[in-house]
């Protein structure tokens, strides 16, 4: 009813269930939204067609650096020996290739600790076309990410907006974010409401369709 994509993905570790919850969302029609990669041969013919990028926990910086050394797919970062990411990127890389092979190394958290990062993020309902109806959009993003913030007993000290088109529709592609340092860490809502203005109006342009 609410046009919302729902994704279910299934599989024997953190990682591949992220893998699976991708696929279930990308090919939405033809999954109906339930992707199960407990079957290794159906998680081969996924990697292979999956851009590396999207493997959870790869960023932008970290997929550049992969696909400078040819590592385009899932299945090629795969291929590769776990000890020798590790030596060139990290532990971290090296756990994600293992999970990526079925072998669970990160284990799920019962206790959630505070989070450093607080993010809310939802798509419109319809696409946005004036910078007041984002302004308001955004408010209400950001009253409910201090509401998040109080829960856990934490102040933030950085704030950041991002708006985008989306890059499947027939229109042009604009993605843009601002950022602020506060001079005093707050979980006061009226002080983060304070600097939507000042962040929007650097990175809004007319003439877009927000999503």
């Amino acid at each position: 009813w609410l046009g919302l994509t729902v994704g279910i993905g299934i599989g024997p570790t953190k990682t591949l269930s992220k893998l699976a919850n991708y696929a279930a969302k990308r090919w939405q029609n033809q999954t109906g939204g339930v992707v199960d990669l407990s079957d290794p041969e159906r998680r081969t013919k996924l990697m292979a067609r999956t851009p590396v990028s999207e493997v959870w926990g790869v960023g932008r910086s970290l997929t550049a650096k992969l696909e400078s050394q040819g590592i385009m797919t899932v299945a090629d970062l795969v291929a590769v020996d776990p000890k020798a990411l590790r030596k060139k990127h990290g532990v971290v890389l090296e756990r994600i290739a293992l999970e990526l092979r079925g072998i669970p190394c990160q284990d799920l958290q019962e206790l959630v600790a505070a989070k450093k990062q607080i993010i809310v993020s939802r798509s419109f309902g319809r696409r946005i076309t004036s910078i007041d109806d984002m302004r308001q959009a955004i408010a209400g993003y950001l009253e409910r990410a201090a509401e998040k913030l109080r829960e856990q007993g934490s102040c933030c000290r950085h704030i950041t907006i991002f708006i985008q088109t989306s890059p499947f529709a027939n229109h042009p592609y604009y993605s843009n974010q601002a950022c602020a340092r506060l001079v005093v860490p707050t979980d006061d809502t009226r002080d983060l409401l304070a600097m939507i203005d000042p962040l929007l109006t650097g990175i809004w342009r007319d003439g877009h369709l927000y999503s």
